[in-house]
């Protein structure tokens, strides 16, 4: 074996390896996110805690209306919610008391 296949293989090997650990990390985010949960206690502020940074739909009280987009950060009367669906440049700043649902995706097809 010369210079050049040795080289040639160890690329092929780091590629390889690289790829695999590339690909253990996505596997446990899938199982993060697979379900939603709540306790007894919750309330609709500790829900939406445990969503930050994932993708949700809020059906908003009174109107039906529903925002579509990303948990940013939840405070004790607020939720940012960023990457508006269809207002991608957009954020929103919605009261919690005023969230009468969460919809998240859990599965895929």
């Amino acid at each position: 074996m010369n210079l050049t296949s040795g080289r040639a293989i160890l690329a092929a090997l780091a590629t390889s390896g690289a790829l695999l650990v590339a690909a253990i990390p996505a596997a446990a985010a899938e199982e993060k996110v697979a379900a939603v949960r709540f306790e007894e206690q919750d309330n609709m502020a500790s829900v939406l805690k445990r969503l930050e940074g994932r993708a949700v739909k809020i059906r908003l009280v009174g109107s039906g209306d529903e925002i579509a987009g990303k948990v940013q950060k939840v405070g004790k009367d607020l939720l940012h919610v960023s990457e508006i669906g269809g207002r991608e440049f957009f954020d929103s700043v919605i009261r919690i008391d005023q969230v009468s649902a969460v919809i998240v995706q859990v599965r895929g097809r």
